[in-house]
């Protein structure tokens, strides 16, 4: 058998077998805990007869910390021997002036909902409250079709839509919980600890990345002033809604076949 030399950094950056080189984790920690599998099974066998058409209703809705300027995807760097920190080969960098903005957004199978960039300071029970009003209601609006009767009012029901939401503690909130009833909107009830069940994810993961491309093309670097949160603000609004509905078919077709599964 012919020995070969290796270095204890190759050795370490070899996958394990384990693992078959694709995942770090292949059991998330959230995942084996019992009651947590419990709750996603109770979920799926929920919908699990649910056609294609009953998956368009679904109001998906999540918030998002978005990093400006800093390119979400990994970048690799090929370089001639001795260029390594040529200029040209260098990524920029912006850690005196780090700007996050945090969004939130909803969609159905077939219409963008509308996103919203939230003030600075977190969200609350009373700032959720506002975004539901703002951004919610726009959208059960434009999907409930006006009645014959002028005076005749229509409600949301889960013929129409059901407003998925995940266990965030404003989401939560007594007071939350009390309005949305009150405007008599429907709940998905949401398994806990289950992003990857939220096609919404993916759809952050694309913006974040379709962000990077005008910014880098309007802006020298982040800047925490009024004007330039207003200016990100813009630009977040012109990216989103530049999105097509293919991929956000797509993402619910993908979530139906892991209930299915």
């Amino acid at each position: 058998m012919r020995s070969i030399l290796a270095s204890k950094l190759s050795v370490s950056r070899r996958p394990h077998p384990r693992l078959d080189g694709f995942e770090d984790d292949p059991n998330p920690p959230h995942l084996a805990s019992k009651p947590c599998l419990a709750k996603r099974l109770e979920w799926a066998e929920k919908y699990k007869n649910w056609t294609a058409e009953d998956w368009k209703h679904v109001i998906w809705s999540d918030e998002s910390s978005i990093w400006i300027g800093v390119n979400p995807r990994r970048q690799w760097v090929i370089h001639p021997p001795g260029e390594r920190l040529n200029c040209k080969y260098v990524k920029k960098t912006f850690k005196s002036a780090q700007v996050k903005v945090m969004v939130w957004a909803c969609f159905t199978g077939e219409r963008l909902g509308p996103l919203i960039v939230c003030d600075e300071g977190g969200i609350g029970a009373d700032e959720y409250e506002d975004i539901i009003y703002d951004g919610l209601f726009s959208l059960i609006d434009d999907l409930l079709e006006p009645p014959d009767d002028p005076e005749t009012i229509r409600v949301a029901d889960e013929t129409i839509s059901l407003f998925m939401q995940d266990n965030a503690p404003c989401h939560k909130s007594t007071c939350v919980l009390k309005f949305l009833e009150e405007n008599h909107i429907p709940i998905m009830d949401w398994p806990p600890q289950s992003p990857d069940l939220n096609p919404i994810e993916n759809l952050w993961t694309d913006l974040k990345a379709r962000l990077h491309t005008p910014f880098l093309e309007l802006f020298n670097h982040p800047s925490k002033s009024l004007e330039a949160r207003y200016r990100y603000s813009e630009v977040l609004q012109e990216v989103w809604y530049s999105q097509g509905m293919e991929l956000i078919e797509a993402l619910i077709r993908q979530c139906r076949g892991v209930v299915l599964q």
